[in-house]
């Protein structure tokens, strides 16, 4: 949710452009035209601040929505992936490790699924494409899983 300053500074703002609206209408018409123009402006500058806060309203909600996103996703897979030696993998039908690899660090400290690559330098180590944690390849390396007997 928005911080409280931010929502009060837009419905203050809001506040202020109706205030001005309502004086408007009452008013007789017999204002000089440069106060006219001056309540104008002040409802159109109160406006466009009202506009600009709610702008910021929905542009963190819009994050705090992501964050919420990636936060279920990360839940949804924590019984999907079994940690092997350095590296978290996904489960087959018997809870066994399979298929690519992805970093430990990531993962227990951020709970985002980030995948271990061969590292361009030394192919015998792995890389997060993400942290840039490097692991030993064969402590990390990919589990092919095994075939299935011909029937």
């Amino acid at each position: 949710m928005p911080d409280i300053a931010t929502i009060g500074a837009a419905l203050s703002s809001l506040k202020t452009a109706t205030d001005i609206a309502k004086f408007l209408r009452a008013s007789d018409f017999n204002l000089k035209k440069a106060e006219l123009k001056l309540k104008m402006a002040d409802l159109v500058s109160a406006l466009a601040e009202a506009k600009m806060e709610l702008v910021d309203v929905q542009e963190e909600i819009l994050e705090k929505d992501k964050v919420i996103t990636e936060l279920k996703e990360a839940f949804e897979s924590k019984d999907q992936l079994v940690r092997r030696y350095d590296a978290y993998y996904e489960a087959d039908s018997n809870g066994a490790p399979v298929g690519i690899s992805y970093c430990l660090r990531c993962w227990e400290g951020d709970h985002k699924k980030r995948q271990l690559v061969c590292d361009s330098k030394d192919r015998m180590n792995r890389t997060c494409t993400s942290c840039g944690q490097r692991y030993e390849g064969r402590r990390s390396s990919e589990i092919i899983p095994p075939k299935e007997p011909e029937s």
